[in-house]
């Protein structure tokens, strides 16, 4: 059973404007399930950060994966632990977390994302070299022992899919002379801009790849099912809601596809639902109707599962992939049909 730390709602459903309803709410999007992937890359953060102190050479790390499987949580946890302290010399940041801006075509808005992060009330001042060298005196001042440097892809242009030189040749230049851990964490397709910068790839031979739960074997369903039980665990409501159930795990793997940030969305429009309708759990109605809520581009072919009691998991995936197949193919016959004729008329 679960621990009751809310109460019954005893079928007397919430309004969105009730205070009661919001804090339940805001609960289920703090929720932080730390399983053994998320341990994984938190940790190795932690003991690259620990080594590098006083080292004479800093050592880095890569952490990349598909949008949603947690790296910013993960990062921002990191960082959130080191608190800034104000003394009367100055401020001591001992982490510090920057999320690389978008459109980056010149190392000067990094250089400016970096020094506002910093506390630099002039952060957007200055040339390209005069503003990185800011940015070490700063680290120096305030005693800066790692950063984190997330959405790395964007030092990639996203008309062109052209690594930014001179960004990418500005970084390198950084980390070397800051000689602290630099966390480089973006999008896989960010691993192209090591493989155009090599004396950057060389300062990143530690790369961890965070992946969505996997479903085809029986440790895999076991590894995503403890995940689901623990997020039911630390769900707002009085009484357990069975998501680890190997049925309904494997309709919550369908939809999510093992993405934590999806299973998240999936859960927070059940628990509006629930909360309305005065439930003490989520149940597979609130599920089947949150499912119609929300839209994702590549599920457009998926079936709701929930309410389902033939629900055949391996058997929907496949027809939702040839489906998706079918959907790619006729798409880009179109296209070739559609430049064939511009070609023609001109």
């Amino acid at each position: 059973m679960k621990a009751a730390t809310f109460e019954s709602l005893n079928g007397k459903g919430l309004k969105y404007n009730d205070y009661e309803y919001k804090k339940r709410l805001e609960h289920v999007k703090k929720i932080v399930v730390e399983h053994p992937q998320y341990q994984e890359v938190y940790e190795e953060i932690e003991e690259v950060h620990i080594i590098s102190r006083e080292s004479v050479q800093a050592s880095h790390l890569y952490v990349y994966g598909l949008t949603g499987v947690g790296k910013t949580t993960i990062v921002k946890q990191y960082t959130d632990n080191f608190c800034r302290q104000l003394t009367e010399t100055g401020t001591i940041i001992t982490a510090l977390y920057v999320k690389v801006p978008p459109r980056l075509k010149t190392p000067k808005a990094l250089a400016s994302k970096i020094l506002g992060e910093m506390g630099d009330l002039f952060a957007n001042s200055g040339t390209d070299e005069e503003m990185g060298r800011r940015i070490i005196q700063y680290a120096r001042e305030c005693q800066l022992e790692l950063i984190i440097l997330d959405e790395f892809q964007h030092l990639i242009d996203r008309e062109t899919h052209n690594v930014l030189a001179t960004a990418s040749d500005w970084l390198k230049l950084l980390t070397e002379e800051l000689n602290i851990p630099v966390i480089l964490c973006g999008l896989p397709e960010s691993n192209a801009i090591f493989e155009y910068n090599e004396q950057l790839d060389g300062r990143y031979p530690r790369r961890i790849l965070l992946e969505p739960f996997g479903f085809g074997d029986k440790v895999q369903q076991k590894q995503f099912r403890i995940f689901l039980k623990t997020l039911d665990e630390g769900l707002p409501f009085s009484e357990i809601s069975n998501l680890s159930d190997p049925s309904l795990a494997s309709k919550m793997h369908y939809v999510t596809e093992g993405v934590p940030r999806y299973v998240k969305d999936i859960l927070i429009e059940a628990t509006k639902l629930s909360l309305k309708r005065g439930l003490d759990q989520i149940n597979e109605d609130s599920l089947h109707d949150a499912f119609h809520r929300i839209t994702r581009s590549n599920q457009i072919h998926a079936i709701n599962p929930f309410g389902d009691n033939h629900f055949d998991y391996f058997n929907a995936v496949a027809t939702k992939q040839m489906k998706d197949e079918a959907f790619i193919k006729s798409h880009s016959q179109n296209a070739i049909s559609k430049r064939k004729t511009k070609k023609i008329q001109s």
